[in-house]
């Protein structure tokens, strides 16, 4: 089985405009067409089985819009999460509410959404979803349409996971895209889950090797940013990588679907 944990894709009314904007403001050429069906046709060219989509509510008043719409798509090849915005009301009940509609976790991204790990006003959200046993899956490191300082850096995270220690808590891009070194020193080995969305190629494969190593490869979960990195492309890469069988195994699909609680 081969899950990718990380991908995206849009609502018909608003890809048009997503996919032309990270073409002309980020010189980005998607590596597919953004819409459910492109990723569904990208999944079978690859060989993937699953893929795990994250929506973001990017403002208070969508939050229940996006999670509708999350919920209506959320059904096999593709799963997605729900997601909620730091300054919604009564955060908690919204966390409740997303368990009760049948998600498995909650995305969030700290500079789309303008937010710090280390706001004490968001401790609500974090203890609903710990009481919900929800995961986080968080945008990590550099981000291309930001400038740094980043508010997700791995010093950040790693005083974010101390202070929760039972979130589950997932890293995306391998815990801070373009902070490798960082995260081999300081969130390498904590009991956090990493992605490798976007990480492929963007890391050497001895320092990733290196990583997945000192972390142990049952916190680690295949993912590619599609659209923004083509799914063919990185499994090939991934499956080329000198892990072991079982490594393996555990990274393409049996840590996801513990995670998004699946039969395997």
């Amino acid at each position: 089985m081969v899950i990718d944990f990380h991908t995206h894709y849009y609502p018909d009314n608003i890809v048009e405009r997503a996919m032309a904007n990270a073409r002309s403001l980020f010189g980005m050429e998607p590596a597919a067409d953004g819409t459910r069906a492109g990723l569904v046709a990208s999944m079978r060219r690859a060989g993937i089985d699953y893929s795990l989509a994250l929506p973001l509510a990017n403002t208070p008043d969508n939050i229940r819009g996006v999670n509708r719409w999350a919920q209506l798509n959320n059904q096999p090849p593709v799963f997605l999460l729900g997601s909620i915005h730091p300054r919604a009301a009564n955060p908690a009940a919204v966390v409740s509410r997303l368990a009760a509609m049948g998600f498995k976790g909650l995305k969030m991204h700290p500079e789309y959404q303008d937010f710090s790990f280390e706001d004490e006003s968001l401790e609500p959200i974090w203890e609903s979803c710990i009481a919900n046993d929800l995961f986080v899956l968080t945008h990590a490191g550099r981000d291309i349409a930001f400038p740094a300082p980043y508010r997700s850096d791995p010093r950040r995270l790693e005083a974010f996971h101390k202070r929760f220690p039972e979130l589950k808590l997932v890293l995306a891009h391998l815990g801070s895209w373009g902070m490798w070194d960082e995260v081999e020193a300081r969130l390498a080995g904590l009991p956090v889950c990493l992605d490798l969305a976007f990480t492929l190629g963007a890391i050497s494969d001895e320092q990733l090797i290196r990583i997945i190593r000192k972390h142990g490869a049952e916190r680690i979960l295949f993912g590619t940013d599609s659209p923004w990195c083509d799914q063919d492309r990185a499994l090939r890469h991934f499956r080329g990588l000198p892990l072991t069988g079982r490594e393996k195994e555990l990274i393409l699909g049996e840590n996801a679907a513990q995670l998004l609680k699946l039969a395997v």
